[in-house]
């Protein structure tokens, strides 16, 4: 059957099923529009926009007289995005002539680059044309001037730029400043097609400057590398305070690394995380609390007949059988026997007590990740045997910075510092160990082991210092000392006029033709105090 209108029952219900889905379609449209038109939008708009991290410059770390010891380097790299238009190249051209040509541009259609590495004055020219089709993108080498000379101090940063090793790892918080952000604007290919809008600008991180002296630093590295090669030996440290200041100077570690180099084998810092047995280097400090407590004076004698002392079934000789020696030539000789004496008379409570008070066993007030602090000897019912290893350096250990700080006491009048590292660092409080008389005492004793005992090799030409030798055999894994393995040092204090510098010199298994303190450790403080002085003396 047809209505008037020429049209079956059956046309008229499928044109009225589709006007009824047009009308839900047109009302579903307007139904998202309105209720999830945020959900929409932000969904578009992370179609066109992203944003991107801006990475902060890391703060440098320089010497005391701005010298960098690390410094971060921007490099710039120049890229064309899509629209890039011929006149926008011809504009670029000017200023960096070498790059890709226009037609091979155009051709590839995408993000490409036209210039690596572009120099400063390039990118600030490039960045007043305010070319939207272009971008430049910022990238960061970290740089270390002095290389291996200062290496294990400083240590590197990765190449995201996060301290790693040293330093740069102690300090990463201060170091790595503020990231900032800006927003790419994309296409639907998720092509970068304009420049970069700045949302947030990046922070630079804090430059940080040391106590180091670069120059000083130089010559510390030089003599200790010179020194351990020539002698074959494993390993040394060597550092270097101004006893005014408060403050370390330099402080060098061998074998070193190039921390510039990708393929670096990072070697530790000897001088803050090696604690050892430092031999008779010790005795100078069991001397000066005798003193102090008033127990004997410097000019005192002690028999040291035969040459050799018997304790708990264990021998402790000398080289000669010195005789009868005073508190100064048990030091100038380095008598084991007068000092295992003294170091019983003086007792472990005394004793220890004494080391203590120089620093030993104890953190330093230093900065710096897994610093080494030693230890002492103090079980119960100590045998007179481990006492008298106590008196001449063996049954503790100590750091090359403790060595160097206890030392120090005696140039600064019995007077301890916290030898600071960081110039924002105040100076820190001295506190007296010894009366200003004993440290005089001590210097005394110090520098007859350069005129007339185990030091003879120490002095410098043309200077007046004091010190002392000390020579320490080394542990074997399974107990015991290998007699085959020293360490031999040398701490001493230049010049005597004003007692400005302690240095202080380890060398790890050298050579066994030339291994003693006076052999090896003496002769390296020499080279190092002369330039030294020398390049002060200017």
């Amino acid at each position: 059957m047809k209505t008037n209108y020429g049209l079956s029952w059956r046309a008229l219900i499928i044109y009225f099923v589709l006007i009824l889905l047009l009308g839900a379609l047109i009302g579903r449209i307007f139904f998202i529009q309105i209720n999830d038109k945020e959900f929409l939008d932000s969904k578009g708009e992370s179609l066109l926009y992203s944003n991107r991290p801006i990475v902060p410059l890391r703060g440098g770390i320089l010497d005391r007289n701005d010298f960098p010891l690390a410094l971060s380097i921007n490099q710039y790299d120049l890229f064309a995005l899509r629209n890039f238009s011929h006149d926008e190249y011809i504009k670029l051209k000017k200023i960096v002539p070498i790059i890709k040509s226009f037609k091979s541009i155009i051709e590839l259609n995408k993000k490409t680059l036209l210039f690596s590495k572009l120099d400063f004055s390039q990118y600030e020219q490039i960045k007043q044309l305010r070319i939207d089709s272009i971008e430049i993108e910022t990238s960061q080498k970290r740089y270390y001037p002095l290389g291996e000379q200062i290496a294990p101090l400083v240590g590197f940063a990765g190449k995201e730029g996060k301290g790693l090793e040293g330093l740069e790892k102690a300090l990463d918080v201060s170091l790595s400043g503020v990231a900032g952000s800006e927003r790419l604007i994309q296409n639907a290919s998720r092509k970068v097609i304009k420049r970069p809008i700045l949302i947030t600008p990046a922070i630079k991180g804090e430059s940080i400057n040391l106590t180091i002296d670069s120059r000083i630093q130089f010559y510390t590295f030089k003599h200790l590398s010179r020194f351990i090669e020539a002698n074959n030996a494993k390993g040394g440290s060597a550092i270097v305070l101004d006893n005014h200041s408060g403050e370390i100077l330099a402080m060098a570690s061998y074998p070193s690394y190039n921390p510039n180099d990708p393929n670096r084998v990072i070697q530790r810092n000897r001088p803050l995380l090696d604690a050892f047995e430092p031999g008779s280097i010790i005795k100078p400090l069991v001397l000066a609390k005798a003193i102090d407590l008033g127990l004997i004076s410097l000019e005192e004698s002690i028999n040291t007949h035969p040459g050799f002392i018997s304790l708990n079934g264990e021998m402790i000789s000398d080289s000669s059988n010195y005789q009868t020696l005073s508190y100064k030539e048990v030091i100038a000789k380095s008598s084991q026997v007068g000092v295992s004496k003294l170091a019983l008379f003086l007792g472990i409570d005394g004793l220890i007590a004494g080391y203590k008070s120089f620093g030993l066993s104890k953190p330093p007030d230093l900065y710096f990740p897994n610093l080494a602090y030693g230890t002492i000897n103090a079980r119960p019912n100590i045998s007179d045997h481990e006492i008298a290893s106590l008196g001449f350096g063996y049954n503790m250990t100590a750091s090359s910075l403790q060595l160097a700080q206890a030392y120090s006491v005696f140039a600064n009048k019995g007077y301890m510092k916290d030898f600071k590292l960081f110039m924002s660092i105040e100076d820190s409080e001295k506190h007296p160990v010894i009366s200003s008389e004993t440290a005089s005492d001590v210097l005394e004793a110090l520098e007859l082991v350069v005129t007339d005992g185990t030091g003879l090799l120490a002095k410098p030409s043309g200077y007046l210092v004091a010190g002392k030798t000390g020579t320490s055999h080394k542990t074997r894994l399974k107990g015991g000392y290998d007699k085959s393995k020293y360490i031999s040092s040398f701490a001493g204090i230049a010049p005597l006029g004003s007692k400005r510098l302690t240095i202080f010199v380890s060398v790890d298994e050298p050579g066994l033709n030339n291994y003693s303190g006076g052999a090896v450790g003496a002769p390296l403080f020499a080279a190092i105090a002369k330039d030294i002085l020398s390049y002060l003396d200017e």
